[in-house]
């Protein structure tokens, strides 16, 4: 597949909104959910799973399709082994030595139990906050090529059925009832820990976002030329949608009861359609600002996606380490020497992804 800047710039824009988040500086505020109650980790992982569904559309053959998702899943997995190497060691010293609870409250299963953090987070069960995506994204590729298969052989229409169900029944409960029924099976001491320390990323609710994206990216791949330009009713209704959520965000209007609508981790109702009106309007404001901005360094930073989304996690858990006994706010020039050497790093990075890439050929696009 030919790369497309728009995406690759859409892809930088959301690692900039998620390190903005993730770093302990006042501007958290302004990267947390800017356009209403959608974060950047529902657009990285819909926007993988597109190009996934690109890429992968016409793959020639079973065994192909198997080998490209199976090792770009491997791929994924190394880079969380090495931020799990480095936030069991560097980190949670760090964290002991110079006593920064914000470290301890990140980590503090590994500190507690050492040998079972550490080869339950190798079979992805244990996921500290930071280091639970990446484990999400493996899984998810690895059950592509079923959701692909699935699809040529019963079509999409029972393909996304299936995964809408099984979206509907995680809003319900069907995560905790899992572990409920594990914990009361008396002939292994199993799960090794608590649900909370699995991942805030509840994967039978994201993986319907996964499910709709490569089924979007297979359309787009296999009938380009049947797709039609956006209405204007659909994009006015996104418009008064994505408007509507936005002012509810900001103006911190009390959702009480409602909240649980709204909730990133199950991937709620409300939220969904949040991300699905936003998602809609950039699909068709991207490619005109692209034409318009050219943002290069958005570009370069998409374009290495991976090794600088590992870069930017290896500097948020590091900034951590920046925070007193009494986690205090960093002060003025604190923070702007954390973003600094944070964005130049990441975009260093990014750099030498692209020279290493011209001279190994085109970099992968999921």
């Amino acid at each position: 597949m030919k790369r497309r800047p728009e995406f690759d710039s859409l892809r930088g824009v959301l690692l900039v909104l998620m390190t903005l988040t993730h770093l302990p500086t006042r501007l958290s505020v302004l990267g947390n959910q800017p356009f209403g109650f959608v974060s950047a980790a529902e657009g990285f992982v819909f926007l993988s799973a597109f190009l996934v569904g690109v890429v992968h559309a016409k793959k020639a053959g079973t065994a192909a399709m198997f080998k490209s998702l199976w090792s770009r899943a491997l791929k994924v997995y190394g880079y969380h082994v090495a931020l799990l190497v480095f936030a069991f060691t560097i980190i949670a010293t760090l964290g002991v030595a110079a006593r920064r609870p914000a470290i301890h409250n990140l980590i503090g299963f590994f500190h507690q139990d050492p040998f079972t953090a550490l080869w339950s987070s190798l079979f992805l069960l244990y996921c500290p906050p930071l280091l639970d995506i990446l484990p999400l994204y493996v899984v998810l590729l690895l059950i592509t090529p079923a959701v692909l298969l699935g699809a040529r052989k019963e079509g999409w229409s029972r393909v996304l059925g299936l995964s809408a169900l099984i979206w509907v029944w995680a809003q319900v409960g069907l995560k905790r009832a899992l572990y409920d029924l594990l914990v009361a099976i008396p002939v292994l001491p199993w799960p090794p820990l608590s649900i909370d320390l699995s991942g805030a990323f509840n994967l039978f609710a994201w993986q319907f976002l996964w499910v709709l994206g490569v089924w979007m990216g297979v359309a787009r791949a296999t009938a380009p030329e049947q797709r039609e330009p956006v209405s204007r009713r659909l994009l006015t209704g996104a418009t008064v949608v994505s408007l509507g959520f936005f002012v509810v965000r900001h103006l911190d209007v009390d959702l009480g009861a409602a909240g649980v609508l709204f909730d990133k981790w199950s991937l709620a109702p409300l939220r969904l359609v949040n991300f699905l009106a936003v998602a809609l309007l950039a699909s068709w404001l991207a490619p005109r600002l692209f034409r318009w901005l050219r943002p290069k360094v958005l570009e370069a930073l998409g374009q290495a996606s991976l090794p600088v989304f590992a870069v930017h996690v290896v500097l948020c858990l590091l900034s951590l380490s920046l925070l007193d006994e009494n986690e205090d706010p960093l002060d003025y020039w604190d923070e702007v020497a954390v973003l600094v050497a944070t964005f130049c790093s990441m975009y260093f990075v990014a750099l030498r992804q692209r020279i290493a890439g011209r001279s190994m050929g085109p970099p992968s696009t999921s």
